[in-house]
């Protein structure tokens, strides 16, 4: 591998690196014996270990030596987290069986040649992690020089700048690397090559800035994300790369990658980069060009790299948070295998589908991709996209169009609108993402025979839904969300939607659900933010298993419609609250304690209602002796007439 300026290779599985944990789960499960010391404020190493110990675990304390272990059975040993800056050099030497040491984050940097000198003794170590310990290139070359039986190493988050083949030279059996997290700006030719077995190389976040030749035909996953990383072109030969997942992304791309013309490259990620400034069309064929004129390469020039066939196995694709601002998807028409494309967070405002017309079937057969089902082309400019675009892609499942402008295009006998989706007859579409696109009004059949099972139409402000607005979807619309959409009871009319089984209808101003949801089986149910004062309608769903209900006007005293819910989860019942008012005065508690407030009212009710009644017999005693007194006036007057 000839790297220019600076040139590595790196480690992904799917941009994360198998942690060093998951190597020791493999070891673990052969232990018998294992005994923890973690995080116990401990400065040495315990005395009197049993010696029939697997697996030790010292790490996260302020241990600063290693003496002599004399635990013949250990296998595994951590000492992450201390402050070990002294290793014996017979530390290791009774550890006959130790595979796996993890020394991250001590101070390895002092004591280097004492300290590495112990290294000698452990013949069949397995996987080091002498990761965060400052160490460079020469001291680590120094602590692993003897590790013949090595697999698997970190070397994480130290100071290591310019790779050589030295490095590695007795560490044929190396499978996987981490040097992510260090200042390399330089790789020198064959440092990996001879590493046959070598798999997996992590070089995320470092400093390099070219690769100009790739030649390690043996990694599957190579992480190079987050360098300054301009472009990467991959030496063109015959012979078969075995890589299968790259990641630049975080760099500064400005041109698509050229990888080797037989691979077997499935994941691609090149988010965050500055691809789509040219176009990707002219990106590809720049970097052509910019490659042949680097290297002299008259058999790049001889093939054809436009046509994306050296990317004929690849199924994932992530140019998002790049500088598009219109695409083609005759770019990408080569890629017969591509599942899944994000072209999310650019500046799109036109997706076409190049030159292709619909009246040139045998064309048009010829560059439609029949494997793709997924598309991202959230928070773009998007208004419209074009009928064609949905003939291109047979396969389409799932279409992802949050945060843009997409209009939806009334339909009518005479009128057919202009810049807008229409998703009429689109009948392999299943997931629809329409959130925050502005949508104020669905006309009616704006899905007929399109046979949605979810659809996303949240963050529309004021949306309307008539009876009409999904028709076609009652049989098979599953999950519907119009959630953060300032939308009250009478904005909704909706058919019977007998397969619905999710919906959303928080941080909305319903005060009743729309009787349009009665008949649906729902099983989970998101009520939160609205103004319902009762859930009484929750007892004819009986299908309901989930609910979120928090932020609601729930009155403290009548809530009887908590009982229906006793075998369905409330999943926001620690936070849910509901109000209590006594004279003007409102309070809030927790709903599960509401019955405790209650009893306080009713105290509270029968205190008034003895006093009203001793008021009542007050003003009847009064009244009857009122009544009394006249009559004995009236006698008395009778009498001295």
């Amino acid at each position: 591998m000839a790297v220019d300026l600076t040139s590595l290779f790196i480690m992904c599985i799917l941009c994360v690196f198998i942690p060093y944990s998951a190597m020791r789960d493999n070891y673990q499960k052969y232990n018998m014996l294992g005994q923890s010391w973690r995080n116990r404020n401990l400065t040495t190493v315990p005395v009197d270990l049993d010696h029939r110990l697997k697996a030790l675990d010292l790490s996260i304390n302020t241990i600063e030596q290693l003496n002599v272990l004399n635990l013949r059975a250990l296998e595994e040993l951590d000492l992450s987290y201390n402050h070990l800056n002294f290793i014996w050099k017979e530390a290791f030497k009774n550890l006959f069986h130790l595979r796996y040491v993890n020394l991250a984050k001590n101070s390895l940097d002092s004591n280097v040649i004492n300290n590495s000198q112990a290294f000698q003794h452990i013949y069949g170590l397995k996987c080091l992690d002498i990761s965060l310990n400052n160490l460079n290139d020469d001291t680590v070359g120094l602590y692993i020089h003897n590790a013949k039986a090595l697999e698997h190493l970190s070397l994480s988050g130290n100071s290591l700048s310019r790779l050589t083949p030295n490095l590695f030279a007795n560490n044929k059996n190396l499978v996987s690397i981490d040097i992510e997290n260090n200042n390399i700006f330089e790789v020198d030719e064959g440092t990996f090559e001879p590493l046959r077995k070598l798999s997996i190389l992590n070089m995320a976040r470092n400093n390099l800035v070219h690769i100009c030749d790739f030649w390690l035909h043996q990694v599957t996953f190579l992480n190079l994300s987050q360098n300054s990383i301009e472009f990467f072109f991959t030496y063109q030969n015959r012979e078969i790369y075995l890589l299968e997942t790259l990641d630049l992304s975080y760099n500064n791309l400005l041109y698509f990658p050229v990888v080797p013309s037989r691979n077997k490259l499935k994941y691609l990620h090149l988010q965050h980069n500055k691809i789509g400034v040219l176009g990707l069309e002219n990106s590809i064929l720049e970097a052509k060009t910019l490659y042949a004129n680097i290297t002299l390469n008259t058999e790049m020039q001889n093939t054809d790299y436009s046509n994306g066939m050296s990317l004929s196995t690849l199924h994932y694709i992530d140019l998002s948070a790049n500088h598009f601002r219109d695409f083609s998807m005759t770019s990408l028409s080569n890629l017969s295998s591509l599942k899944i494309l994000n072209l999310s967070d650019n500046c799109l405002q036109n997706i076409s589908c190049g030159i292709l017309e619909k009246d040139s079937q045998r064309g048009f057969r010829d560059h439609c991709m029949p494997s793709l089902h997924h598309i991202s082309l959230q928070n773009n400019q998007i208004e419209h996209l074009p009928r064609i675009f949905f003939d291109f892609l047979p396969k389409l499942e799932t279409l992802i169009l949050s945060q843009n402008y997409v209009k939806l295009c009334v339909e009518t006998a005479n009128l057919i609108m202009d810049n807008c989706v229409s998703f009429r007859g689109i009948q392999n579409l299943k997931h629809l993402d329409l959130e925050e696109n502005g949508i104020k009004y669905i006309a009616p059949n704006s899905f007929a025979k399109t046979y949605l099972e979810s659809l996303n139409l949240a963050g529309n402000t004021n949306l309307v839904l008539s009876r009409s607005s999904l028709e076609g979807l009652q049989d098979s619309l599953e999950s519907l969300s119009i959630a953060k959409s300032n939308v009250s009871t009478s904005q909704v009319s909706l058919p019977c939607m007998s397969k619905l089984r999710i919906l959303n209808i928080s941080y909305n101003q319903f005060e009743d659900l729309p009787e349009s949801f009665s008949c649906a089986p729902i099983t989970l149910l998101d009520v939160h933010n609205n103004n319902f004062s009762s859930l009484n309608f929750l007892t004819n769903m009986t299908e309901l298993n989930l609910i979120y209900i928090s932020n609601n006007t729930y009155s403290c005293c009548h809530t009887g419609w908590l009982t229906t819910l006793n075998k369905t989860r409330i999943a926001d019942m620690d936070k849910t609250e509901c109000q209590h008012e006594t004279d003007d005065v409102i309070t809030f508690h927790l709903l599960h304690n509401h019955t405790i407030e209650c009893q306080w009212e009713a105290s509270w009710t029968d205190k008034h209602i003895v006093k009203a009644i001793i008021l009542l017999l007050i003003v009847i005693v009064l009244i009857s002796a009122a009544f009394v007194l006249m009559k004995e006036v009236c006698n008395n007057g009778s009498s001295i007439v």
